[in-house]
């Protein structure tokens, strides 16, 4: 069994990057940044945007066009600068222009995600990818679409009511989309990327990938290699797996299991603060009440939280702790107390534009990025065998649904790992979002990899984490390798972050905006 290991660093050769500091651009920057949208603007003050035109199929660049947004976070001391930190968060459809703003922005007591040297040392700069966020988002179906209580395909009497949504929201996308759709895949967004490097007038970029941001980091350094200066990859996608997607769904249902036994064993430890019970299977017992119920008889004023929409949230906050305590809270109103509605809070789908334009781009950006089965037999299949360990399998079953209907599909990038200069990997063992597994795979693909592992933890991401779940080693190795080009001798594993500790007076929350994202 490897200790936990204090760590001696040592200077990392940067194939020709020099380390030192106050590195200017390479050319003149030909972006015109201003003020950025109302909504990243109200959240983000500091940041600043600009509109880059790019076309829509590179390989006829002076057909149609498109447009994508990028912001940027300025250094904070230019003396230090030495160059730009493309940010990333995953998603697929998260928005890396919201994404600069969450790492550098202070909260109250002074503290920012990104380290203050890091920030010293780089602008952040956020790419929406194209058909998310605010770069010309998809849409596939109406607003209302997913406002509507969803099929529940863990009952087999609704499968095939499942199988048509999805095959429905598919065929949408097309007629909706039109060629605009099999151009969202990450082989174009890394180009926009580069288009975007050229402007800024640098030479190479460093990067800063989460989750599905780690396969477009990695896919960006294979069409690339020599404009990469440094690169963090924190909880890999598996860059090599054919249906990386599919795998994906199937490896977060075998991973949740262990993840979803730790959160509720923590409820059972606090036992004085939850009561619903001081042992796993006893809180076990009453998650699976709220979960039948639901799935028995929706509930909420337009019967449309049941057990798909309550699953929802439930599996989106178990890759982090950041909202463990107002959600069991929520389950022990409803258990205990017979009062649904902190869970209806959470769990009620909002619906509307934004959310639908999510949901169409993550969609969209995972079908077209890899292969999937189109057997329906074979998927059903497959997550029928997932179900005889699992809760939750059937609902994963909603990608491999989607994209086994999908009219379009990109040639993925699968990188090598050759020509790259020292990369660093984060991964977390109990990994429930990105499998660690995965994170295992793209450390094999690329040699020049030192990984870093947090053992005995189970949230999604490390590096850069909200304050409420802050390693501090990882934010140490991270900032010494942004900044000073030094990585660990060799692989390494670190102590996992503190567990919260629950207070009895503390309500049920309101659920988030967004709760499925690095956070």
């Amino acid at each position: 069994m490897r200790k936990f290991l204090t760590i001696g660093l040592t200077a990392l050769l940067t194939m020709g990057t020099a380390a030192a500091v106050s590195t200017p651009a390479y050319a003149a920057s030909q972006l015109d940044f201003g003020a950025c949208p109302a909504d990243v603007a109200q959240v983000y003050p500091a940041l600043k945007c600009a509109t880059v035109n790019v076309p829509l199929d590179y390989s006829r660049p002076f057909g149609a066009r498109m447009d994508v947004l990028v912001s940027k976070h300025a250094s904070t001391d230019p003396a230090k600068r030495r160059g730009v930190l493309f940010v990333n968060p995953g998603g697929p459809s998260g928005s890396a222009v919201m994404q600069a703003g969450k790492l550098s922005l202070p909260n109250a007591t002074g503290y920012t995600r990104l380290p203050k040297e890091v920030l010293e040392a780089y602008d952040i700069v956020g790419l929406d990818s194209r058909g998310t966020g605010h770069s010309q988002p998809l849409s596939c179906v109406g607003e209302d679409y997913w406002r509507q209580l969803q099929p529940d395909p863990d009952r087999p009497e609704e499968r095939d009511k499942s199988w048509e949504r999805w095959k429905a929201f598919a065929r949408s996308c097309a007629e909706k989309n039109g060629e605009k759709l099999k151009h969202t895949g990450s082989r174009n967004v890394i180009q926009d990327m580069d288009r975007v490097r050229t402007l800024l007038g640098e030479e190479k970029i460093s990067y800063l990938g989460y989750s599905y941001g780690t396969y477009l980091g990695s896919a960006y350094a294979e069409r690339y290699p020599d404009r990469v200066d440094r690169m963090v990859l924190d909880s890999s996608m598996n860059p090599v797996e054919p249906r990386m997607w599919y795998h994906n769904s199937t490896g977060q249902v075998t991973a949740g299991v262990a993840r979803e036994h730790a959160y509720l064993s923590w409820i059972a430890k606090y036992d004085n603060v939850f009561h619903l019970g001081k042992t796993h299977d006893e809180v076990n017992a009453a998650w699976k009440k709220l979960l039948g119920d639901f799935r028995k008889a929706p509930r909420g004023p337009s019967k449309n939280v049941g057990a798909v929409e309550l699953m929802d949230v439930y599996i989106a906050n178990l890759s982090h702790e950041l909202y463990w305590e107002p959600l069991a809270k929520a389950m022990a109103d409803y258990v205990l107390r017979g009062d649904d509605r902190a869970v209806l809070d959470w769990a009620t789908p909002s619906g509307g534009a934004d959310g639908e334009r999510s949901i169409a781009g993550m969609i969209s950006i995972a079908c077209v990025d890899s292969d999937a089965p189109t057997d329906r037999t074979k998927i059903e299949r497959d997550f029928g065998e997932l179900a005889e360990t699992s809760d939750f399998a059937w609902y994963n079953v909603s990608i491999p649904s989607a994209c086994a209907n999908w009219p379009v599909h990109d040639q993925r990038i699968v990188p090598s790992g050759r020509k790259l200069p020292p990369i660093l990997l984060f991964g977390v063992e109990g990994d429930s979002a990105t499998p660690y597994a995965n994170t295992v795979a793209m450390h094999k693909q690329l040699p020049s990899s030192v990984l870093v592992t947090e053992r005995g933890a189970g949230t999604h991401c490390v590096f850069g984490s909200h304050p409420s779940m802050v390693n501090g080693e990882a934010q140490r190795i991270g900032k010494e390798y942004l900044v000073d080009g030094l990585l660990p001798n060799g692989d390494l594993d670190i102590a996992p972050h503190p567990l919260p500790v629950p207070t009895a007076g503390t309500a049920a929350a309101a659920r988030p905006a967004v709760v499925s994202q690095h956070s």
